[in-house]
């Protein structure tokens, strides 16, 4: 067993040296451990965790909030992952009921998506490989950096029951101005803004909407249209980028950059469906 430090926690953690039945609580967790090669370890994830396309077999726990826990003692797992900020009950709560929890922090920037690889491989016994994954994330991160031409202000939204924004403690925010970018909210010093003022998006007067749908369906896209209608924003100037995009924090929003950086320069997006709201409407209404 070996004993690691948890700033959440305020104590020690004793962990297995090889976890060997992990359940991960966090999309952008799931996805690390793939890409540490720890698949054959995940005993249940959430479900919410759908990257890479391998980790929908895995059995399903809990959504972001709770788990089942009548199935979480039918796995008997040694190693729970969770994230901080709305996960943070969650993690005092299984860790109360002797479970042996770890909370990855909430990014801020992209370089804490970078150090959680690190932090995810020291907890999980598989530090080489995270170490190789960190430096392949921090390559994409300089050869990404200022990419975008024409330094475009970018008013980014997706629908959480209603519009939701990103202020100036968001890693999306960090990672639009690591791009190129400016932010319609950058100066708003919070990391989400709910319902923001329609006279404020105006009087930013973005070049682009990134809109990030949520997964597809027929009535969410309306609410969407008709909400876009209502406060006057320009469907011309929206982009629509699929769910799991920039507001999934784990490795493959560097994939996610590269593409926004082709699409904002003009060019053809390699490997993501960037497309106007014009053709998401056409593509999913008709």
């Amino acid at each position: 067993m070996r004993k690691i430090y948890s700033e959440i926690l305020g104590e020690y953690v004793e962990l297995p040296d090889k976890p060997t039945r992990i359940v991960s609580l966090a999309p952008s967790i799931t996805e690390t451990l793939y890409l540490l090669g720890l698949e054959q370890r995940i005993a249940a994830v959430s479900h919410f965790c759908n990257k890479p396309e391998e980790a929908k077999q895995k059995p399903r726990i809990g959504s972001y909030f709770q788990v089942n826990t009548r199935k979480l003692e039918e796995i008997e797992p040694d190693l729970i992952l969770v994230t901080t900020g709305a996960q943070r009950k969650l993690a005092l709560d299984l860790h109360a009921k002797g479970y042996k929890v770890y909370p990855v922090p909430l990014p801020t920037s992209i370089y804490g998506i970078i150090d959680n690889t690190i932090t995810i491989g020291h907890v999980t016994n598989a530090i080489e490989p995270a170490r190789r994954l960190a430096r392949v994330l921090a390559r994409k991160a300089v050869l990404l950096e200022g990419q975008v031409m024409n330094n475009p202000r970018i008013y980014y939204e997706i629908w959480l029951g209603g519009p939701v924004t990103i202020g100036a403690y968001s890693y999306i925010t960090d990672a639009l101005n690591h791009i190129g970018a400016t932010t319609c909210f950058e100066d708003h010093e919070q990391p989400w803004i709910i319902n923001p003022d329609p006279e404020q998006v105006k009087q930013c007067r973005p070049d682009i909407i990134l809109y990030e749908i949520p997964p597809y369906s027929e009535n969410i896209i309306k609410l969407i249209e008709k909400s876009i209608k209502e406060r006057g924003l320009d469907k011309n100037k929206i982009l629509a980028i699929p769910p799991d995009s920039l507001a999934h924090y784990g490795p493959d929003l560097f994939n996610i950059l590269e593409d926004l950086v082709l699409k904002l320069n003009g060019k053809t997006p390699v490997k993501t469906q960037i497309i106007s709201f014009e053709e998401l409407l056409g593509y999913k209404t008709t």
